[in-house]
């Protein structure tokens, strides 16, 4: 496991972080999970990304990158970041040690942590049902069943068009700035704290059900 340095990513902006435009076509979908691929400032391949909503309105989001790197980014109702604000951040889940580094809010509503190799990194976040972000003022669990599919699916939208070597080259000294998901979270309030018994304690996070056609 290795967490990405943050001097590619100190370079944020206003302007840098504008909206990704997703890539007609591209969408898949998942259990409660949905993504799609989504291009540059430029009109490049920029990631695929895959997320999911929850009941109380938090959004958890996933971004992979052709230079091998994953972010996975987290945003509440509730809770609100300074852009460019840097946190200690522990990511765990119900089984195994927890990953640990440096992360930073992307704009005001998501803030998160990048590492180094997606399938590594994958691996790791697949291994349990309950997902925990520490230290970013967010202390609850989420349900991430079905995760394992989605990140297939956006592992596949990855290869599709970024080629089918993705990381065959150099990994690029700065990675690609990642976009804001335009997302919009779901109204909600918030749970109630309680322990989770062996899953981590806070509040629990439980997927929000599709909108009816």
């Amino acid at each position: 496991m290795r967490v990405l340095a943050l001097a590619g990513l100190v370079a944020l902006s206003p302007l840098s972080m504008a909206l990704a435009e997703e890539i007609p076509g591209s969408q898949y979908e998942s259990g409660y999970w949905s993504g799609a691929g989504h291009t540059d400032d430029q009109g490049g391949f920029s990631h695929c990304a895959v997320s999911v909503g929850f009941t109380n309105g938090e959004t958890l989001w996933f971004g992979l990158y052709p230079d091998d790197t994953i972010s996975i980014l987290l945003a509440h109702p509730q809770v609100k970041f300074r852009p460019g604000e840097q946190f200690d951040i522990l990511l765990m889940i119900e089984t195994g040690l927890p990953w640990e580094g440096k992360g930073e809010a992307w704009d005001q509503d998501f803030a998160g942590i990048t590492f180094q190799e997606i399938d590594t990194t994958s691996a790791f976040l697949t291994g349990g049902q309950w997902l925990r972000m520490l230290g970013i003022g967010i202390d609850e669990a989420y349900d991430v069943t079905g995760l394992a599919d989605a990140l297939a699916l956006a592992n596949t939208c990855l290869a599709q068009n970024s080629g089918s070597n993705p990381f065959g080259g150099a990994p690029a000294k700065t990675p690609p700035v990642p976009k804001v998901p335009d997302l919009k979270p779901k109204t909600g309030g918030i749970a109630a704290g309680g322990g989770l018994g062996t899953r981590p304690g806070g509040a629990l996070g439980t997927p929000a059900p599709k909108p009816q056609p």
